[in-house]
């Protein structure tokens, strides 16, 4: 469906966010003002990325405050993690404190909401594994499903997947530190679907254009097929680059990459899979490289898959019923082979706008 091959856009890492110096204070006076402000027993705490006030609560829409609510469940979630790995040792402690940054990140993107009636997470007292496991399959559980949006958006959806993406891995990282007899059967990301008999597959992309990812999508229903596109897009793009690995590579590296090839094959045929059958395909010839690209084709098919997950995750955040749980699925063990080669690689990297 691309009419003309693209130039892998340029691969920059946004900066991550903080929370802004004057949260402490400005928190400290939301519950004097709230009878004032009409907000009744809710009280507003913790971080608000791209949120600031606390004003806002009251005017907010259903959306932000489901994005807040699942921010508290983070929050709620690291606190625990971050216990635990001050009272374990090793491996055991390195591995929730990790899981433990990624939900404090998480929830510090989305913002917080809870309610005086909430009762605040119950920080354990000592470590055992059989605690350590029962956080791992709630952090599992957790990201299985995203909040039902009245409004979705390709940013929120994305925030979401990130996150829900993020912490399942650092949780299964974590799990692997446990003895054998503790570690819990994890769910996957993403994964929570319901069993729609009368499931349709994903629709054929609305416009050639819109494979371009500087492209808005403008209309909600058009995200799943947009998303799922591109995903599919970038997937073929990194095949290309591969080929030109192995035709222009040393005979010792022909057998892994044509290894690589093989499995990406099945990823795409997969993901293909949840596409309808009279949709085109999007496979192109060629595909346009960055300048020298051909000098340095091992970072450029770094890049190209790097693109390719996270298109893959956003595809999947953005998908609804069996398609959903097909995709993330996919997404899922493409990163987890990705993340043996590049243990520090994290699919939640940066801030993004939730508005």
């Amino acid at each position: 469906m691309t009419e003309n091959s693209r130039r892998f856009p340029n691969r920059k890492k946004r900066p991550s966010r903080r929370a802004p110096g004057w949260i402490a204070p400005a928190l400290a006076g939301v519950v004097a003002v709230a009878v004032t402000w009409g907000i009744g027993s809710t009280v507003f705490h913790g971080v608000l990325v791209d949120h600031g006030l606390p004003e806002q609560v009251k005017d907010a829409s259903d959306d932000e405050r489901a994005l807040w609510i699942q921010g508290a469940e983070l929050a709620d979630l690291a606190t625990r993690a971050n216990k635990l790995a001050e009272l374990a040792d090793g491996d055991e402690s390195q591995g929730l404190a990790s899981l433990g940054a990624s939900l404090s990140q998480g929830s510090a993107l989305l913002g917080e909401l809870q309610f005086e009636e909430d009762s605040p997470a119950q920080a354990p007292s000592s470590y055992t594994p059989e605690l350590a496991a029962t956080l791992l399959q709630d952090v599992a559980n957790f990201s299985a499903s995203m909040p039902a949006l009245e409004e979705p958006t390709l940013e929120r959806n994305q925030l979401l997947s990130e996150i829900a993406f993020q912490v399942n891995l650092d949780a299964l990282d974590a799990s692997e530190s446990l003895d054998e007899k503790n570690v819990p059967e994890l769910a996957q990301p993403l994964s929570a679907t319901t069993q729609d008999e009368n499931s349709q597959p994903v629709s054929c992309l609305p416009a050639g254009d819109l494979l371009d990812p500087s492209t808005p999508v403008g209309e909600a229903k058009d995200l799943e097929s947009v998303t799922v596109a591109r995903a599919l897009d970038r997937g073929y793009a990194l095949d290309f680059i591969l080929q030109l690995q192995a035709a222009r590579g040393s005979s010792a590296e022909v057998n892994g990459i044509e290894e690589q090839r093989t499995a990406l094959g099945k990823q795409l045929q997969t993901l293909r899979s949840v596409i309808d059958t009279q949709c085109a395909d999007l496979r192109q010839p060629a595909y346009a490289l960055p300048d020298k690209g051909l000098d340095n084709l091992d970072k450029v098919a770094a890049d190209a898959r790097e693109d390719f997950d996270d298109a893959l995750v956003l595809a999947a955040g953005n998908s609804d019923g069996e398609a959903r749980a097909t995709i993330a699925n996919v997404a899922f063990g493409a990163l987890r082979d990705d993340s043996a080669g590049i243990p520090d690689q994290r699919v939640l990297e940066t801030g993004t706008g939730v508005n």
